[in-house]
């Protein structure tokens, strides 16, 4: 399936090495129903848009979570709901979005080492099944949302370095990326732990658990958590 975004958040394809293999130490969420965070998107300084996510229910331990993005400005617009575990892993991901006012629609049903996606972009039917590694965590473009949800499952440590497995499902791909945790820093009233996403050009501020912050290393693109 081509790549519906306007703006990608993640970048699917790099190059270079990924150092020795390291599992970040986790612990369950613990969420409450009716929660909500918005994240708002800046580009080169202008306000563009947002995502915004709410914990809606649970399924037995599962949570299911409903997500808004929208980036107006870019003819961007998505609404999506999924359903993940009390480790943050996918169980469903489901969403419509319009892209130019074209619609393209994406579910997701994850088993055990393998995910079932089916696609449509306007007339166009996608559908595959893509096999992924224990642990894989649901990442998909512009879902910061889905980032938050994992940041709250980390226990960081300042020298760390960690390769995180994930799906993105827009382009319906697996793949590893490489954090590496650095130093505290004062980042929007918070001491957040700086996170250097190599591969993806990417620093993520991190408090308590807390999504702060998510920024290009060129600073032209920002996300930040609406207070």
């Amino acid at each position: 399936m081509r790549k519906i975004l306007v703006l990608l958040v993640i970048s699917i394809v790099f190059s270079g090495c990924i150092s020795e293999e390291k599992e970040t130490k986790t612990k369950e969420l613990d969420l409450e129903i009716g929660e909500e965070y918005t994240y708002e998107f800046y580009s080169n300084g202008s306000y563009i848009g947002y995502n915004k996510y709410k914990v809606v229910g649970k399924e037995g331990e599962n949570y299911l979570i409903e997500s808004e993005v929208n980036l107006e400005k870019l003819g961007l617009k998505m609404n999506a709901k999924y359903t993940i575990t009390k480790e943050c892993m996918p169980v469903h991901y489901e969403f419509v979005a319009y892209v130019n006012n074209e619609k393209q629609t994406v579910s997701c049903e994850f088993t055990e080492g393998n995910v079932h996606e089916v696609a449509t972009k306007g007339d166009q039917k996608f559908e595959r099944d893509i096999k992924l590694e224990e642990g894989t965590y649901l990442l998909d473009n512009n879902m910061i949302g889905q980032w938050a949800l994992m940041f709250k499952t980390m226990e960081l440590k300042t020298g760390d370095s960690y390769v995180i497995p994930m799906f993105a499902a827009q382009p319906m791909k697996a793949l590893k990326i490489e954090m590496k945790v650095g130093e505290i820093e004062k980042i929007e009233g918070y001491d957040c732990y700086k996170l250097d996403f190599i591969e993806l050009g990417y620093y993520i501020y991190v408090s308590d658990g807390e999504l702060i912050k998510m920024e290009t290393k060129d600073k032209t693109l920002i996300i930040v958590l609406k207070r």
